[in-house]
């Protein structure tokens, strides 16, 4: 018996409930981001090296990055070189499974990028149970419960996002 749909439904129902709870309670807002959590998909990062892009636009070095990426279909590199999850690990009401994924979302990082669309319903669970001071994302407006700030672009423009990210974060101060 295949249950993907009933999974889907049931995590779209924990991520709503997740999301009226996210405005609940203050956060610490770091001084200067010195570790940073990234959320992509397998399919944008096969074809686009985000952490080295990303150590350049915000001048940190790779150590401070950590990846996880959500795997929509099997591939090899992206599972043999990186931190990976899929839907797989994930139970009924968007229970998490995998110790990877756990051990990523109880990290405290300074600063977490999504670079999922909302309808990747798995990572916009990580990423709203993250422990992150910071949150960052698309613009999306179901989402703004979730994120710390958002930026708008238009598509799935990586460069401008990450131009547009190193920006705001100076100008904050953050970096």
């Amino acid at each position: 018996m295949n249950f993907t749909g009933f999974k889907k439904k049931t995590a779209n129902q924990f991520l709503e409930k997740q999301l009226k709870k996210a405005t609940e309670g203050g956060k610490q807002i770091p001084k200067k981001i010195e570790t940073i959590g990234v959320l992509a998909d397998s399919r944008l990062f096969g074809s686009y090296d985000i952490s080295r892009n990303l150590s350049q636009k915000l001048d940190m070095p790779h150590k401070n990055f950590e990846i996880l990426i959500f795997e929509n279909f099997k591939d090899d590199f992206v599972s043999q070189h990186f931190n990976t999850f899929t839907e797989k690990d994930f139970g009924m009401y968007g229970k998490i499974k995998a110790q990877n994924v756990i051990g990523f979302i109880d990290t405290k990082f300074d600063l977490l990028i999504n670079y999922c669309s909302r309808e990747s319903i798995f990572t916009s669970i990580v990423a709203v149970r993250s422990k992150a001071a910071i949150k960052v994302g698309f613009a999306d407006e179901y989402m703004q419960e979730l994120y710390d700030f958002m930026i708008v672009i238009e598509g799935n423009k990586i460069d401008i996002f990450n131009d547009e990210l190193a920006k705001y974060l100076q100008i904050l101060a953050l970096i």
